[in-house]
């Protein structure tokens, strides 16, 4: 493979060319694709492989275009075996590098076709304050937990509540004491339930709301440990 555009590295085309493909690319079908989306929901990072005729001789081409917040590379080859092969490369070096969110879950891409690198997680149930409230009234001392769907393809997930004994606690998204505890309550004589609770705890519409949204960050992490990121 050449370079057309990089960062690191002297261009192995024209000044001409290497803008003539870049002018292209735009336009073109994506063959391949991995891209990582940053916390304001931007595509910052991405690696994708295309084909087209080349500007000037029509020889079909296969190129791998990289990006990151620092830097580009664009590559191109006559070889679709070579092409895609760069294009793994790629990807599986920078998933290499992919970290931890915070103390929670593994960072992975957005989207991706390459097989064993963190792929994006399914898509979430809402955490509501219903739910949470729900959870007060529970007997016992249940949590709120994410599983697998029993239908639909097996990527699916809802939330459940069941006692916290026999729950994973890495797919626990709230307990009841938990919630307790950040309402400021705990059972006395008679148990707190979700009717008890809004008359004892003081700005209670703000703080069954600050709970949901605290379980809405645990969320993920428990995503995280039913879809485990790939080790190779």
């Amino acid at each position: 493979m050449h370079n057309v555009i990089s960062t690191s590295s002297r261009s192995d085309v024209s000044e001409e060319y290497a803008e003539r493909v870049d002018d292209l690319l735009p336009s073109l079908h994506r063959e391949r694709e991995t891209t990582q989306a940053n916390l304001y929901g931007q595509i910052d990072f991405y690696v994708r492989l295309y084909t087209y005729p080349a500007p000037g001789t029509g020889t079909t081409m296969w190129a791998v275009d990289y990006s990151d917040p620092v830097s580009r590379e664009l590559e191109e080859t006559e070889s679709y075996a070579e092409a895609t092969a760069r294009y793994e490369e790629f990807v599986r070096d920078a998933a290499s590098n992919l970290g931890i969110v915070g103390d929670g879950p593994q960072e992975r891409f957005t989207t991706t076709d390459v097989d064993g690198v963190p792929g994006p997680l399914p898509e979430l149930p809402a955490v509501t304050t219903d739910l949470v409230e729900d959870l007060l009234d529970q007997p016992g001392n249940p949590a709120l937990y994410l599983v697998r769907s029993e239908s639909g393809t097996g990527d699916e997930v809802c939330l459940q509540t069941g006692q916290e004994a026999w729950i994973d606690r890495r797919h626990v998204v709230l307990t009841r004491a938990q919630a307790l505890t950040e309402l400021g309550l705990e059972d006395g004589t008679s148990r707190i339930t979700s009717e008890s609770a809004a008359h004892h705890a003081p700005d209670y519409a703000y703080l069954i709301r600050y709970v949901t949204h605290r379980a809405e960050e645990t969320l993920e992490s428990a995503a995280d440990a039913l879809f485990p990121a790939p080790t190779s």
